[in-house]
């Protein structure tokens, strides 16, 4: 069973789910739940923040995308799935494996997919690559070097965040990327007509990358979709400008 944390009455009608990146675990969400709660009063939330297998108290869980999904739909029910990243990847897959449990979908940093047989053999082997390199070098040095890449900047973890992501273990992230990496991902493109329910596509304005893919993504959706783009941000948008995120959540929920 995947390891959770839940905040708020669990007798709520609404209820929200945070599913959080790669190296991270669910307490990494521990400045954005109370602004959540704040800006969500009147709805009196349950905020249930989950780890993902091999993260967390799940690290020793295994599962690829759609596995992680159904146990996270089965774990949470009916919700508003929020998730960044890798979580965010996971939060889609839940949204296309369960569309009836998932009230509203915030994708944070998400990609469909690779389109290409090609493409997506690169990153597994780059993905395995990484893997290796986790399983070979101190959890700390390999971190340092993660959350300092070119995507990560504009945030640098605290030490609460980065004592979140050392009390994860080598193989269950090393695992992680073998069974949910971008490499192993199916493309998604052609199915996010699926999606009828309400979803925002948040993404930092200073991430290119995923800010075009956000764009196509919201083209493909249609029009249950809305982008919320966040100024003077990078990859890592809860992070970074947690209040702007939980700002452009809140009223993304409320009217829906």
């Amino acid at each position: 069973m995947l390891g959770f944390s839940s905040i708020g009455p669990n007798t709520s009608r609404e209820k929200i789910v945070l599913i959080h990146g790669f190296t991270q675990a669910k307490d990494v969400w521990h400045h954005i739940v109370p602004i959540l709660f704040q800006e969500l009063n009147v709805l009196s939330p349950q905020v249930i923040s989950v780890d993902l297998p091999g993260h967390g108290e799940s690290g020793s869980e295994e599962g690829d995308l759609w596995q992680a999904a159904q146990q996270i739909v089965e774990l949470c029910g009916d919700a508003t799935y929020v998730g960044y990243s890798l979580g965010a990847r996971v939060a889609l897959h839940c949204a296309l494996q369960s569309p009836s449990s998932v009230k509203r979908l915030v994708l944070c940093g998400a990609t469909p997919g690779l389109r290409s047989k090609q493409e997506r053999e690169a990153r597994r082997i780059a993905d395995e690559n990484i893997a290796q390199t986790i399983e070979q070098t101190p959890l700390q040095d390999f971190l340092n070097g993660w959350t300092r890449q070119a995507i990560f900047n504009g945030y640098v973890p605290d030490q609460i965040d980065m004592s979140i992501r050392l009390k994860n273990k080598p193989g269950g992230l090393a695992m992680s990327l073998r069974t949910m990496g971008t490499g192993t991902q199916e493309d998604l493109w052609t199915r996010l007509s699926e999606l009828t329910m309400p979803v925002l596509l948040v993404t930092g304005e200073d991430d290119l990358k995923f800010s075009q893919i956000a764009d196509e993504m919201k083209a493909l959706i249609g029009p249950a979709a809305q982008r919320a783009p966040i100024p003077h941000c990078g990859h890592s948008v809860p992070f970074q400008k947690p209040t702007e995120f939980c700002s452009v959540v809140s009223q993304f929920i409320l009217p829906h």
